[in-house]
């Protein structure tokens, strides 16, 4: 029995600067951190007496003979890419529900890519892990999206991502104190916004709308420097300032990325005395991240009160391995 674990995100700055249409040509810069919960993908080795060979678990049951059988088309391509001898039962669980705008389908992939290569008892990097869940993601499935959601599955922490230009990928982790990351998960709230719903329109016309985003585009990479400098220095104000910034531009990227709804409670979080905030994903759907001084968090609560909210709990570990039971 192999179970592997990978986390979920929150993207601060730099959203949208990470698809390689963009970054290939001008470079980009990301700012985010993972949470402290994750996505499980659990595998075991199926007996040959049963009457198939992969089994895989999710909101719904599959009973294949040939990974090329399986309708899920992460499970059915991360299968292609690291395909196993024996046959496998795969099962996944996680603490926060999909497609609502925290990297759940790269904390998916990664975890599974990672499953499977312990499996077939092969040694595996983060590195390796992201650039497999890219190829799973976006090459073989052909999802339209970036390349940051992999990186922090895989990596996780506290990172800054700076992609090309070309096809160049790096990843840092900023150096911060204990306690100003002490302090910047006090003063982050999360509101759930009950929708969970694929936002691949979005992300495809927002892909399509690349060159003409470009000014805005240059603008939300530099905003990954400032919101560093402002982390490191601890200075709220600023980090929130921008963060405003950054969400202002980034609904223009592309139609639908929030709704009235959605502008209406941020609205209220900012009467509320919130310095910040953003739509984590895009569509109206997922969570609202808001920032606020804690002195604020109550009146903030008050305005968003019909929204459930989401204890924030940072992480600081990628992709890893919680069970690796080992056959008999």
């Amino acid at each position: 029995m192999i179970i592997a674990r990978a986390p979920f995100r929150i993207s601060f700055f730099g959203g949208g600067t990470d698809f390689p249409d963009h970054y290939r040509l001008h470079g980009g810069a990301v700012l985010g951190v993972t949470l402290d919960r994750y996505a499980y993908l659990a595998l075991h080795r199926l007996s040959p007496l049963l009457t198939y060979r992969y089994r895989a678990s999710y909101s719904k049951t599959e009973l294949v003979n040939d990974p090329r059988e399986f309708q899920h088309p992460l499970i059915r391509e991360c299968l292609s890419l690291v395909p196993t001898r024996a046959g496998v039962e795969i099962a996944h669980v996680a603490d926060l529900p999909g497609r609502t705008g925290i990297g759940s389908s790269s904390a998916f992939t990664v975890a599974l890519l990672h499953a499977l290569h312990a499996f077939r008892g092969d040694r595996v990097g983060p590195e390796d892990l992201a650039r497999e869940a890219i190829e799973v993601e976006r090459v073989r499935v052909g999802d339209a999206g970036g390349h940051q959601d992999q990186y922090f599955a895989a990596y996780g922490g506290l990172l800054r991502l700076d992609f090309g230009p070309g096809n160049a990928i790096r990843v840092r982790r900023v150096g911060v104190r204990a306690e100003t990351l002490d302090a910047l998960e006090r003063r982050l709230l999360l509101f759930y916004l009950g929708r969970e719903e694929s936002a691949q329109h979005i992300l495809v016309e927002q892909q399509r709308r690349t060159r003409r985003n470009l000014t805005v585009l240059r603008r939300l990479a530099a905003l990954a420097d400032n919101g560093e400098a402002a982390l490191v220095a601890a200075d709220w104000a600023a980090f929130g300032r921008f963060l405003d910034e950054g969400w202002s531009l980034k609904r223009t990227l592309a139609g639908g990325i929030s709704n009235p709804e959605i502008d209406a409670a941020y609205d209220a979080a900012r009467r509320a005395g919130a310095l910040g905030g953003k739509l984590l994903g895009a569509g109206g759907r997922g969570f609202l991240l808001v920032f606020a001084e804690p002195a604020r968090h109550r009146a903030v609560r008050r305005a968003l009160a019909r929204l459930r909210e989401l204890p924030v709990r940072l992480g600081h570990t990628g992709s890893s391995l919680i069970l690796h039971e080992r056959d008999e």
